[in-house]
Order: C-alpha cells, then structure tokens, then sequence
C-alpha cells in the first residue's frame, strides 16, 4: 500500500509554496498549469507512489496556497524555474523526472535546457516542446492571434481577472469540460475572437452544469481555492511572453538531451497533436503516448490512460531500458 498523502509548507526562493507528496523511490515532480492547482493531480499522486516512486505535486507560485507574488515580472519562466531549482535543494534531491501539464509544460522543457544537470528526465502532457522562437511570441500572437486570442486577452492586468472573477464556480464549470458529448456546451465558446466577443464567456450560458469528469467536492475544491485567492496570479503568468522569450535565447539551438516523453490529446483542440510534430528533431530520446478520446484536462479526463503512459515509461527509465 502507498504511503499516505502528505501537505507541507516549505520557505524557497523568496517565497512560501505549498507542496504535496506521496510515496518513496525516485522523485517524479508533477507541475500543474492554467488555471489549475496540486489538486489536478490528484489521480496520478497515488498511482505513482503506488509504482514505488516519490510523486511531488506543488501549488506553484502564484496559485494555491503557495505565495502570489506582487509583480508580473515575478512570473518569468525564469523565476518559476528557479522555484523548482529550489524545491530540488529543500529536499536535498539531485535530480528528479519532470512532468509538466499545460504551462507546466513550458515550464519542465524550459528545466531541462536551462538545469540540465536537476532533470533527469521530462515529459509533456499535451504541451509540446517548442524551440526558441525568431521573434517574440507576443508579437506573433498579435500578427496572427487565431486560437490564441485568448492570451492578447488576458494582458491588460484586472480585465480577465475581473470576469473570470465574477463567478467563480461558472468560470470553472465551463473551463473544464471533458471530450465525451454529454459535455458540449450549447453555445460555441472557443479560445479564438474572445477580444472581439468582449470575453472569454461572452455568450455562454448563465447556468452551465459542471463536467462529468468532475465530482461536486471536486469542482468546489477549485471553486473555494480561488475564491480566496483570485486569478491574478496565474494570469500574471501569461504576461511575461517577451521576458520569456529573452531568457530562451540564452539556450537558442539546444537540444533536450534527457530522456523525454510526449503524450498529446486528440480532442486538445489549444495544443493540439500536430504542434508536436518534429519534436523528435530536437529531443533525441523521446517516446511519445497518445489518449485520442479526451480534451485538455488530460489528467482529469483520462487518469487512467495517463498513468499507464508515465508508469510505463518511467519503468523503462528505472531500468535503464
């Protein structure tokens, strides 16, 4: 039997994160992304540990329990990465595997170049290495923001806060929506036009019903955590595309040279399976897994699948296959 869920408040890197754990064995830290918490975690934590591994989930900077800096210029994938860097010390790891989801993503590619020595491996759960871009993301966005409106959206600080915001158990009602039919909602709401529509969910339903891959308790643990702290943390995340971009030409050409594995969503229809293509070009060693029935929310919709992909993988890495 795994051993039992542990919480714990740990003082790094200037700041307070509170981070999750479950289980002995080699260190697999598990980092969340947009708008979500440990919390999303939930369903790989016991499996990991189960498979004799150390599963570390934290509330990263800005969300949760863990401290929401005041600047948006704390948010930089730079300072984020840093975060990890320090966990790493606290816990007295060398190293550890890395699995980031959405910006988490981001943020565990962004280790394996920038920290290569602290990554013993990484893995994307349908957020695709991208490499080091000719011109600042933002700027590209702007020029041809298509499906990514939504980003030029959140910018302007307090606009998406303020919607997003104003009911808050709506606000995630429609965010998480799974793949499977009884969860489309009647309106279209996409992630492209929202600056032109005036709103993320300008024409959505006012009553919408909650994700049948989410229980209430589920669903109201999100709701409560943000009712106290708000959006504006996480969104500062999105705000800091072309001091991101700086730092990423400190390691422009790299390669990831770490084992690394690429699992995509067929129904994602933000990170979509075809931005992974020619990942293969600058990763080496990658293996990939694929879950065609289920959308963004991968390790809520499709726990199952996800944690035979990671342990599967993970296992082949214990024994240096």
């Amino acid at each position: 039997m795994a051993a039992d869920l542990t919480h714990d408040q740990f003082e790094i890197n200037d700041i307070s994160m509170h981070v999750s754990q479950q289980g002995t064995g080699p260190a697999v830290i598990l980092v969340h992304g947009f708008p979500e918490l440990w919390f999303s975690w939930r369903r790989q934590l016991p499996a990991l540990a189960g498979a004799g591994l150390r599963a570390i989930a934290p509330d990263m900077r800005g969300y949760g329990d863990t401290t929401a800096p005041p600047r948006i210029d704390d948010y930089t994938l730079e300072n984020i990465c840093a975060d990890l860097v320090a966990l790493l010390d606290h816990l007295e790891l060398n190293d550890a595997v890395f699995v980031g989801h959405d910006w988490g993503g981001m943020v565990v590619w962004n280790m394996a170049l920038h920290h290569p020595t602290r990554v013993r491996a990484v893995a994307g759960v349908n957020t695709p290495f991208i490499p080091h871009l000719p011109l600042n993301p933002l700027e590209m966005m702007k020029a041809n923001p298509g499906r990514f409106d939504y980003q030029l959206y959140f910018q302007e600080p307090g606009v998406a806060e303020t919607e997003l915001e104003a009911d808050i158990r709506r606000t995630f009602a429609i965010l998480f929506r799974s793949s499977k039919p009884e969860d489309r909602l009647d309106v279209n709401i996409g992630s492209a036009g929202v600056r032109e529509r005036g709103g993320l969910f300008v024409g959505a339903p006012d009553e919408i019903s909650r994700s049948v891959m989410l229980s209430e308790s589920e669903l109201m643990t999100f709701v409560r955590t943000y009712e106290k702290t708000g959006f504006r943390g996480p969104l500062n995340w999105y705000r800091n595309h072309e001091r991101n971009w700086e730092w990423g030409k400190q390691t422009a050409g790299d390669k990831v040279l770490q084992p690394a594995l690429m699992i995509t969503a067929g129904k994602d229809t933000i990170l979509t399976p075809e931005m992974s293509h020619g990942m293969e070009e600058w990763i080496p060693n990658l293996a990939r897994g694929h879950i065609e029935a289920c959308s963004h929310w991968t390790q809520q919709e499709a726990p199952d699948e996800l944690n035979r992909i990671l342990i599967d993988w993970l296992t082949t890495l214990r024994h240096g296959a």
